[in-house]
């Protein structure tokens, strides 16, 4: 599933738009929302499991 924009929105400012893999402010559009816990492993789409990654480190760590 995918997060909603009140979702990512609420993740964005709990992160304060630091991306938690580099470490780097981003603008909320700049920022994709992903699964802290992933579907695979139990995980759900919440605002609580949302997490905001700069498109970057999104794309590097869907390439794994």
């Amino acid at each position: 599933g995918t997060f909603d924009k009140r979702q990512k929105r609420e993740a964005y400012e709990r992160q304060g738009g630091i991306c938690p893999i580099c470490g780097k402010h981003f603008e909320l559009e700049e920022m994709e929302g992903d699964h802290i816990t992933p579907w695979k492993d139990g995980g759900v789409t919440t605002a609580e499991n949302c997490q905001m990654l700069c498109r970057e480190c999104n794309r590097r760590k869907g390439a794994k």
